[in-house]
């Protein structure tokens, strides 16, 4: 037989084991920590004048401690471990008045930041915006209201976009772009949609999209077509030239390209692809003339017309661009028309 202060030894040890197998735990904030403290005291109170209520109130209060540990780190995983912000893309420049509202407070967003899922961006009558999304290189024009929702899937409301997923034949990573009036699917392109109140146009200057209308039509567009989709659901077939006046606002603001020691060639093809031309050279001697020349300083900051008028004038070669759609090359002073 135990004797009485046997008996409360071993239960204080059953009480301290108890303890113990509860493990440490993050501390509880003051309000958490007041509101145990106060539980438990009105426990003893109610138990104080109970017959038999001290080895009650022994294993009471142990079960109130247990129970408050193992609420305390549930409380504190739900309240202190988040899920990590899934990035999206990242900020490549911005011009006038442009408005990126992250769900993650990573500090002010500037060129070279990484966006995450749930960046919404606005733009005004004056704004301009680069960035990447899945890789891919999206420019946002004046007007505009886009939500980058998750990897590799962007939401227009309203304005423009212009979507250049790289070089036809090079790998890219899938993107959908999700409109009041319907879905469009690249397929290594470049092209652009614009969301007006009651209607949106997908140009492509090349590559393949595809564009499906809310109530299920499909339409897959090349190089050179486009398509109008209204609000009451029908769709117009565009004829679409890959240069020229809609696509001016594209140029307003660019990825940079260094052009110091790359050869001519390589700022011509950059060229042409900015701007939907076809290179046509004049003279027998031209291409080796390109392939000898080599750049050097910057053009950052400059529109690729401007680029090219200032590229141009530090070689030996002579551009006109008279023809619709053709940017024509030749050695200066050997062909009759000049720039």
């Amino acid at each position: 037989m135990r004797s009485n202060g046997d008996k409360d030894r071993a239960e204080s040890d059953d009480i301290a084991r108890l303890i113990a197998a509860a493990g440490r735990r993050p501390a509880p904030d003051g309000a958490v920590r007041d509101s145990v403290r106060a539980a438990i005291e009105q426990v003893w109170l109610e138990e104080a004048g109970r017959r038999r209520g001290r080895r009650a109130l022994r294993w009471a209060a142990a079960a109130a401690v247990v129970t408050t540990a193992v609420g305390l780190a549930w409380f504190g995983l739900r309240g202190g471990v988040s899920e990590a912000p899934m990035p999206v893309g990242t900020l490549v420049a911005a011009r006038g008045t442009v408005h990126l509202t992250s769900p993650s407070d990573r500090g002010p967003i500037v060129a070279g930041s990484r966006l995450d899922a749930g960046t919404t961006v606005r733009t005004g009558a004056n704004g301009y915006l680069v960035l990447t999304a899945s890789s891919i290189d999206l420019r946002v024009g004046p007007g505009s209201a886009l939500d980058l929702d998750r990897p590799g899937h962007v939401q227009l409301t309203h304005g423009r976009i212009y979507v250049d997923s790289g070089p036809e034949g090079d790998s890219h990573e899938p993107l959908v772009v999700d409109t009041p009036f319907g879905r469009v699917n690249h397929l290594g392109t470049q092209f652009q949609v614009v969301v007006h109140s009651s209607s949106m146009q997908v140009s492509v200057r090349s590559g393949r999209v595809n564009v499906s209308e809310r109530r299920g039509r499909r339409e897959t567009l090349t190089r050179g077509q486009g398509v109008a989709v209204y609000r009451g659901g029908a769709i117009e077939r565009l004829a679409i030239t890959p240069y020229g006046r809609i696509w001016a606002w594209v140029n307003t603001l660019t990825p940079d390209f260094p052009i110091d020691g790359r050869p001519l060639s390589e700022f011509l093809a950059w060229y042409t692809r900015e701007t939907g031309r076809t290179l046509a050279l004049q003279g027998a001697g031209t291409q080796a003339a390109i392939d000898q020349t080599r750049l050097s300083g910057s053009i950052a900051g400059l529109t690729p017309t401007e680029a090219l008028a200032a590229v141009m004038a530090t070689t030996r070669l002579q551009y006109d661009m008279n023809s619709p759609g053709e940017l024509r090359i030749g050695i200066r002073g050997a062909a009759a028309n000049g720039h």
